[in-house]
C-alpha cells in the first residue's frame, strides 16, 4: 500500500511538473504578444494589378498611399491607366476613407517608389519612367529609363513635372524635401557622363543623387560608387543640412568606397555634405548576401538600417540566420559606427522587407512579409501564402512582440508606420478575399490595403480617439529635463494626468500660474523615464489629450 501511496504521489508530481511547464511556457508566449486591436481595414484598386510602396500620414490626421497600377478606370480608381504601370495616389481620410486618387502616366511603364508631403501641404512624386513624351508625360527620355518627379497640390492636381536622365539606365527610388524648399533625388545610374549626368559612373551601377530647387531646376549631381554594382534605395536630408544615403554594394575598395564587401551584397551608407561632397562612407555585412531598402534618422542623431541577410554570424552580423532571408536592423551612431545589429527570421522560409521606423518610446517597428509559419522568431502562422510580419523592439533591438497580419491570400510590399496618436497603420498588396483581418474582396488581381490597429492598454486609460490639444501648448517637445506646457482658455479648476504608453498613470511634477486666459505649467521630468506620454486635460466637458516625448 505504501508503495501505491508513493506511486500515486510520483504520477501527481509529473502531472504537476508537465502543468508548470506548460504555463511558463504559456507565460513566455504571452509576453511576446502583443495588445493591439484592429480599428479599420480598407483595399483600393480594380480589376488588374496595383502595388503599393508606401504609406504616410498626412497633416489633416489622414493617410496618403502611393505605387503603381495598370488597372483601367473602374473599382476604387477613377483614372484609366495610359499604359503599362502608371503612377497610382490614393487620398484617405482619419477613417481610411478614400478622399481622392490620381493617375500619373505615359504609354510606357511608370513606377512611382517614393512619395512626401510638402511644406505647402501638396505632394512631391518621384519614380522611374520609360515614357516618351505622351498621356501625362510632357518631356522626352533622356535614356532608356530616366527619373520622373511630379509636383502636387494638396487635392491632387498637377503642378508641374520634370524628367531626368543620362544616356543609359537611371532608376529614382527615393526623394525628399529639403530646408531650402528644394528637394534631393537619389537612386541609381548606369549611364557615363551626358544629359543631365555630370560625372561618369564607376562601374556597373553607382548612386546619382540630384539636388533641385523649388521648381525642379538642377542645382547639382553626385555619382557615388565602387567598380561593381552599387544600388540607392533610401536618402534623407541630415540635421546639419547634409545628407545620409543608404543602399546596397557589391564593390570592393575603389572608386568612392573605402571597405571592402563582406560577401556580395552589403549594407552601404554614405553620408554627404550639403553641397554634396562625401563625409563618410561605412559597409556593413556578412558572407552572404545583406542588401538594406530602408534607413531613418534617429532621435539620439544616429540611424537605424534595415534590409534582408542571407548571411550567417560572421563578418558584421552577430547573430545566425533563421532561414534563408532574414530581416537584418543595424543601429548607428552619428559618425557610421555600429552600436548593434539583431537578425529576425523564421525557420521554414524567407522574408522580404518593407521598413524600419523609430516608435515613440524610442523603440524601433520592423515590418515586411514572411513565407515561414511558427518557428525562430515567428510566433503566428500564416493565414495564406504570405502574409505581412510586424516585429516590434526596444530601444535596444530586442523584441518585445511580433504579429502577422492574417490575409488568405498573397499579400507583398509590407510597410508600417506609427501615427500621431501612437496606433500603427500598416499596407500592403494583396490578392485575398475576405478572411482573416481582411473585411472587404478583391476587385481583382491585387489590391493596396491599408489596416490601422491601437493598443488597448492606451486606448482605455487614455481615449486616444479623442486626441485633440487645440488649447495646449508644450514647448520643448520632446524634452529631456524640464517642459512648459501652456493651457488656454481653461480656468483654474481642471484635472491634469499623465499616462505612459502602457496606459499607466504617471506622477507629474509641476509648478503653475496663471496670466490673463493662459495657465503656465512648468514640468520637471522627475522619475520620467524615456519615452512617449500622454497628458490628459479634464475641465467641465472639455477633455483634451497631447503627446509628450521625453528624451
Amino acid at each position: 500500500m505504501g508503495n501505491e501511496v508513493n506511486f500515486d504521489r510520483m504520477k501527481s508530481l509529473f502531472r504537476f511538473s508537465i502543468l508548470l511547464i506548460a504555463l511558463i511556457a504559456l507565460c513566455e508566449i504571452c509576453k511576446s504578444q502583443n495588445s493591439l486591436v484592429k480599428q479599420w481595414d480598407y483595399r483600393f484598386g480594380y480589376n488588374n494589378t496595383d502595388r503599393i510602396r508606401t504609406v504616410l500620414q498626412t497633416k489633416d490626421g489622414g493617410y496618403i498611399l502611393n505605387g503603381e497600377s495598370v488597372s483601367p478606370a473602374g473599382g476604387d480608381k477613377t483614372q484609366a491607366s495610359w499604359g503599362g504601370w502608371d503612377y497610382w495616389v490614393v487620398k484617405l481620410d482619419s477613417e481610411g476613407t478614400m478622399q481622392w486618387n490620381k493617375d500619373f502616366g505615359g504609354t510606357e511603364d511608370d513606377v512611382l517608389y517614393s512619395l512626401q508631403q510638402t511644406k505647402d501641404g501638396g505632394y512631391i512624386l518621384g519614380g522611374t519612367t520609360i515614357s516618351g513624351i505622351s498621356g501625362d508625360k510632357i518631356q522626352t527620355l533622356v535614356g532608356g529609363t530616366d527619373y520622373w518627379i511630379i509636383k502636387l497640390d494638396s487635392t491632387g492636381n498637377e503642378q508641374w513635372q520634370k524628367d531626368f536622365g543620362g544616356t543609359d539606365n537611371d532608376a529614382l527610388t527615393s526623394i525628399g524635401q529639403t530646408k531650402d524648399d528644394g528637394y534631393i533625388l537619389g537612386g541609381y545610374s548606369y549611364s557615363g557622363i551626358g544629359g543631365d549626368k555630370s560625372q561618369a559612373s564607376w562601374g556597373g551601377w553607382d548612386y546619382w543623387i540630384i539636388k533641385v530647387d523649388s521648381i525642379g531646376t538642377i542645382e547639382w549631381d553626385k555619382d557615388f560608387g565602387g567598380t561593381a554594382h552599387d544600388v540607392l534605395y533610401s536618402i534623407e536630408q541630415a540635421p546639419d543640412g547634409g545628407y545620409i544615403v543608404g543602399g546596397k554594394s557589391a564593390s570592393a575598395i575603389g572608386g568612392d568606397k573605402t571597405q571592402n564587401a563582406w560577401g556580395y551584397d552589403d549594407y552601404w551608407i554614405v553620408k554627404l555634405d550639403s553641397t554634396g561632397a562625401k563625409q563618410w562612407d561605412r559597409d556593413y555585412g556578412g558572407t552572404d548576401n545583406d542588401f538594406l531598402t530602408s534607413l531613418q534618422q534617429t532621435t539620439d542623431g544616429g540611424y537605424i538600417l534595415g534590409g534582408l541577410s542571407a548571411s550567417g554570424m560572421n563578418g558584421d552580423k552577430s547573430q545566425e540566420s533563421w532561414g534563408s532571408e532574414d530581416y537584418w536592423i543595424v543601429k548607428l551612431d552619428s559618425a557610421g559606427d555600429k552600436q548593434w545589429d539583431r537578425d529576425f527570421g523564421g525557420l521554414s522560409d524567407e522574408e522580404d522587407f518593407g521598413n524600419v521606423r523609430q516608435t515613440f518610446d524610442g523603440g524601433f517597428l520592423v515590418v515586411g512579409t514572411s513565407y515561414s509559419g511558427i518557428g525562430g522568431d515567428k510566433t503566428e502562422n500564416n493565414l495564406g501564402v504570405e502574409n505581412a510580419w510586424i516585429i516590434k523592439t526596444d530601444s535596444l533591438g530586442i523584441k518585445q512582440w511580433d504579429m502577422t497580419l492574417f490575409t488568405n491570400g498573397h499579400d507583398e510590399g509590407a510597410f508600417g508606420m506609427q501615427n500621431d496618436n501612437g496606433c500603427y497603420v500598416f499596407v500592403s498588396y494583396t490578392d485575398a478575399e475576405i478572411g482573416g483581418y481582411k473585411t472587404q474582396p478583391s476587385w481583382g488581381g491585387s489590391d493596396y490595403w491599408i489596416i490601422k490597429f491601437c493598443d488597448t492598454t492606451i486606448a482605455t486609460a487614455v481615449n486616444l480617439t479623442s486626441l485633440s490639444h487645440s488649447n495646449i501648448s508644450i514647448s520643448p517637445n520632446p524634452f529631456t529635463t524640464s517642459t512648459t506646457i501652456t493651457l488656454t482658455n481653461y480656468t483654474t479648476s481642471f484635472n491634469l494626468q499623465l499616462f505612459d504608453e502602457l496606459g499607466r498613470e504617471t506622477p507629474l511634477q509641476y509648478h503653475s500660474m496663471q496670466q490673463g486666459s493662459h495657465t503656465i505649467l512648468n514640468i520637471d521630468r522627475g522619475e520620467m523615464l524615456s519615452g512617449m506620454y500622454f497628458l490628459v486635460v479634464v475641465s467641465g466637458e472639455k477633455r483634451e489629450v497631447a503627446k509628450v516625448i521625453v528624451e
